[in-house]
């Protein structure tokens, strides 16, 4: 009983410190600096109730003319007598109190409301809360920490084939260079907090990319992220280093790999000088795997335990006339890629078949092979 207890007790306190999301903050101060305004706004609406009501009582009821009289008076327009009965001594009396007392609430209302815009900026505040509740919606999207050149290529990338990304930028000169890119969803706060990941979408997500341009903040996000998401066959994190030696401090950490940028370019380079007599397949399979090729694509499918394709050979299955896409080779669970395939070739669980073909090709492979593998087979046999 008394452990009983201790753990309720213990449950209350880690409801007590939760940390709020993201959008209940951006809503909180939504609403105060909505609050501000009440003050301003009652006083205007007193001022336009008075004038709009007195000068009704001279007219004899004229609604819209003693709104609009009203309006022009402690708006200093001053168009002229426009109500019945307000160019009487007693309208005229009128007039002049509701010009003194009303141009001034009138000014300082606009002053205070305008000042209330500047500095909260409620319109940034409400498309910040609208943009955190269409990011609530995502599913399967990548996380993209930090904005730079080496960002926007990336994002134009990610574009080009139709996958949602939100950017985590805690630069707020970068806004303006998000919005001239036309980025949909992005977040400018820090996105080492647990509560900025989180309203990312970091548990729908299916992977991250971290580029902060500086390790220990990168190293920050990817333990934060790999807390949030243990697994990294679920939840795939790549990121930017500096050197070899910090590029495998990040992977031991969570990362499931690290890019050392000057060095990832000069082997891409290599790759030419080394392969200058076949130049047109160098490029075309590094196009491929740099994701610059739209047309042509390699798709790795693991063959998991209890598949109906265990035991199958390629030439059963016949993915080439079916479904227009073509095994190339096998990845062995040992590591050992298999190049020297035929249609005799028996597919082993825990084989990796590496597939070539068109992305919409291998989307419906991938599907096929995946949820309809027993149709597929039932169907050929």
């Amino acid at each position: 009983m008394p452990r009983l207890k201790l753990k309720r007790k213990i449950k209350r306190r880690l409801r007590k410190k939760r940390e709020p999301k993201l959008i209940e903050i951006y809503q909180r101060r939504f609403i105060e600096a909505l609050r501000e305004l009440r003050i301003p706004l009652l006083m205007l609406h007193t001022a336009l109730t008075v004038g709009t009501l007195g000068y009704m009582l001279l007219s004899g009821g004229d609604f819209i003319n003693s709104f609009y009289m009203t309006i022009i008076t402690i708006g200093t327009i001053g168009y002229g007598e426009v109500v019945a009965g307000s160019d009487t001594v007693y309208g005229r009396i009128f007039t002049s109190f509701l010009s003194l007392l009303g141009i001034g609430v009138f000014t300082t209302s606009v002053t205070v409301i305008v000042r209330i815009f500047f500095k909260e900026d409620i319109i940034t505040l409400y498309r910040a809360i609208r943009m955190l509740r269409e990011i609530e919606e995502l599913e399967g999207h990548f996380i993209v920490c930090g904005y730079d050149k080496t960002s926007a290529w990336l994002a134009q990338t990610l574009k080009k084939r139709k996958i949602e990304f939100v950017v985590i930028e805690d630069n707020p000169e970068a806004l303006k260079y998000l919005q001239e890119h036309n980025i949909k969803y992005f977040i400018t706060e820090e996105p080492y907090k647990r509560s900025v990941l989180l309203s990312a979408g970091i548990k729908r997500a299916k992977g991250m990319v971290v580029n902060l341009r500086d390790d220990a903040r990168n190293i920050a996000v990817i333990v934060t992220a790999r807390l949030l998401r243990p697994s990294k066959e679920e939840f795939y994190i790549y990121s930017f280093a500096s050197t070899d030696g910090t590029a495998e401090k990040m992977e031991e950490l969570g990362a499931n790999k690290a890019f050392v940028p000057n060095k990832l370019l000069a082997t891409r380079l290599a790759a030419y000088i080394f392969h200058t007599g076949s130049a047109f397949i160098s490029d075309l399979f590094d196009r491929i795997a740099f994701g610059e090729e739209t047309d042509i694509d390699i798709l790795e499918l693991r063959v998991e335990p209890g598949s109906p394709l265990v035991g199958k050979k390629l030439k059963e299955i016949d993915l080439r006339r079916s479904l227009k896409v073509t095994i190339i080779a096998i990845r062995k669970p040992d590591g050992e890629l298999d190049i020297t395939i035929s249609g005799e070739t028996t597919i082993e669980e825990g084989d990796t078949l590496i597939i070539f073909g068109r992305p919409k090709n291998l989307r419906r492979a991938q599907k096929v092979l995946l949820e309809e593998a027993h149709k597929v087979l039932e169907d050929k046999a």
